[in-house]
Order: structure tokens, then sequence, then C-alpha cells
């Protein structure tokens, strides 16, 4: 892409339950805690809009090779997504600590 388009990030429906329900077990805790991970998740999502190649594959034994690319969102969360064209797909948001042998 020309250095000076941006890419069209869009959230899956299955990544935006699971981003609310990580957010809703941190606000059990701390209601911060659960607004902060919502205003992180935004401001990964803005970033991505700019060169979401710098980021590194997903590397997981039950997932095909190359299939999903990984960004941090705070301490054990992973933003998992796929780049086509000039689109950025968000499909999953995990538990880094978790297996996650279930992933499609």
């Amino acid at each position: 892409m020309n250095e000076n388009e941006k890419y069209q990030v869009l959230v899956s429906g299955t990544a935006r339950s699971m981003l609310l329900e990580h957010a809703r077990f941190l606000a059990q805790v701390s209601i911060s805690a659960g607004e902060a991970l919502l205003d992180k998740f935004e401001e990964k999502v803005i970033s991505l809009e700019e060169m979401p190649e710098r980021c590194a594959y997903y590397d997981n034994p039950y997932v095909k090779i190359g299939k999903y690319r990984k960004l941090s969102i705070g301490n054990n969360l992973l933003m998992l997504f796929q780049i086509s064209d000039s689109k950025v797909l968000i499909e999953l948001i995990i538990d880094a600590r978790a297996e996650n042998k279930y992933l499609p």
C-alpha cells in the first residue's frame, strides 16, 4: 500500500464478544481496569490502520502457519487478525496464557 493510505480495520462479532467478556471479567474486580482494557483495544485498532505488517505471526501448533498475526492488548490478551488487501480483520481476542487448541 501507499504510505499515505490507511488500512480499514474491521472487528468481527466474535472478537467483539470476546473483548467484552474479558472487560466484564476485569470490571468485576475494578471498573477502571475494564474501561482501561477497552481504551487499550481502541488504541491498538487505530495503530493497525497504519502498518499491521509490523506484527508477528501467531505461532500455535493448532493453527495453520501464517493464518493470523498477533498484537498484544495489555498483559495477557492477544488480538488475532488477518490482512487482506487494504483491510485488517480482527477475528479473535484470546488469553495468551491458555492453550487455545480450539481456535478456527
